[in-house]
């Protein structure tokens, strides 16, 4: 389920571009501007963490860029996850006939977005979109050839305590085998793609 419109996803989709962070068509990521707030972390991971475990094959991170003012929009990091559900979860999924507790899914690691961007650049749904994107690259390892169900992340609730509603709007609900510990900074929670692929009664 997506929260963007087909035509709100296509006008997107056609200002922007996405290339993987080691591309030579976007060069040194460090000459961008990215602002993400009180969320320092992001843009140290951005500029200093994810070159390198893009190197190692550790996490693959996709960055995009407006076409016409070629601004960092903003980034998402995918590498290979499992997911352990719990018994009624797994009966929601219909998935209640496999025997074993992992479960095949793909981590959406980090997503930002630039909180300073210029005007003709600001618009809404940036986040939105990098989901379906990581989504559509999720059926591609289906097509691939290997079993794929869900996509995971951690929803950060350390700067921003509303993060969870944002991923809910996108689909995603709460794994309750995951229990949050005390002061946790993150809440566990995962999107079935499989619904995705299906007809518009299962979106």
């Amino acid at each position: 389920m997506s929260y963007l419109s087909p035509d709100e996803f296509e006008e997107i989709a056609n200002t922007v571009s996405i290339y993987p962070i080691s591309s030579k068509n976007i060069g040194d990521i460090s000459q961008y501007s990215f602002d993400c707030g009180k969320a320092e972390e992001y843009v140290r991971f951005l500029k200093l963490n994810a070159p390198l475990l893009e190197e190692l094959c550790i996490t693959r991170t996709f960055v995009i860029i407006h076409n016409e003012t070629n601004e960092l929009i903003g980034y998402f990091s995918l590498s290979a996850d499992t997911i352990r559900l719990t018994k009624e979860e797994k009966d929601e999924s219909n998935l209640n006939e496999v025997t074993f507790m992992a479960l095949p899914a793909i981590k959406l690691g980090k997503l930002a977005i630039n909180k300073k961007l210029s005007d003709k650049a600001s618009r809404k749904g940036y986040g939105s979109f990098a989901i379906d994107i990581a989504t559509t690259y999720a059926y591609d390892v289906l097509e691939c050839g290997v079993a794929c169900r869900f996509i995971t992340v951690d929803a950060d609730i350390e700067y921003y305590p509303n993060t969870p509603e944002f991923y809910i709007k996108n689909g995603f609900v709460y794994n309750e085998a995951i229990t949050p510990r005390k002061n946790a900074k993150t809440i566990s929670m995962r999107r079935d793609i499989f619904y995705d692929l299906d007809t518009d009664e299962k979106q």
